[in-house]
């Protein structure tokens, strides 16, 4: 498939689980960076995109990166906590006739190395579009309901063994490819022609808050050597 390759790294302004999650300091750098260092690393894209509501953001990324990238101030009215990820991308593609392959880049999963990226494009074939997904094993009998404050208990009644569970997969936030034409025509990443790309549990942290903040500082400090 010979179209140009595009990374997609959306730095919304607005977030109110942490606020300024995705420029705060992450082991002393913007948390944003650790995701455009890596899509620059990769040496697989023509070009990256800096798509952000603020210009304050993308002025942090252009100071760091200068004509590495491409930066593109959108509306915020696609950048409400009520927009979807279609929203988004539609409004970055509406005016762009040619088709290309992009690859959707969340910078709140800093854990993640160059070798994700380009296994995600290798296995890119016979399909039209590739989710990263992590193993997850449920244990039923552990979810419950309450009543005005009191247990209503499993009907397992607590006796599941974890292990008897089936495994699961569920999307890591990590990495989203396709092609600017296919994502339009589905508007999702999610059909019955998405690639699994399986990623280790590791490396498939998400920042959400906090916390979140604290353990994905710990493990990259730990796993990737800073």
């Amino acid at each position: 498939m010979n179209l140009k390759k595009i990374a997609i790294i959306l730095i919304r302004k607005s977030s109110k689980g942490l606020i300024d999650k995705n420029i705060k300091l992450f082991c002393g750098r913007p948390l944003c960076f650790y995701t455009i260092d890596i899509a620059l690393e990769s040496k697989k894209f023509d070009e990256i995109w800096i798509s952000s509501d603020s210009e304050e953001y993308l002025d942090i990324c252009r100071r760091e990166y200068g004509g590495k990238c491409i930066y593109k101030i959108r509306d915020k009215k696609v950048s409400l906590d009520s927009s979807t990820t279609f929203d988004t991308l539609n409004y970055l593609f509406k005016d762009i006739q040619e088709n290309f392959i992009f690859m959707n880049l969340q910078v709140t999963s800093p854990i993640r190395k160059t070798e994700h990226i380009i296994n995600a494009f290798d296995s890119f074939v016979d399909c039209d579009h590739l989710v990263s997904f992590s193993n997850y094993r449920l244990n039923k009998s552990l979810f419950m309901d309450e009543n005005n404050g009191y247990l209503i208990p499993s009907r397992h009644g607590g006796d599941f063994r974890r292990q008897d569970e089936p495994v699961k997969i569920y999307p890591n936030g990590s990495i989203w490819l396709s092609t600017k034409d296919n994502y339009l025509k589905d508007k999702t990443f999610y059909s019955k022609r998405t690639k699994v790309f399986k990623m280790e549990k590791l490396y498939s942290y998400d920042i959400d808050d906090e916390l979140d903040f604290f353990i994905c500082e710990s493990i990259y400090k730990k796993v990737m050597n800073k």
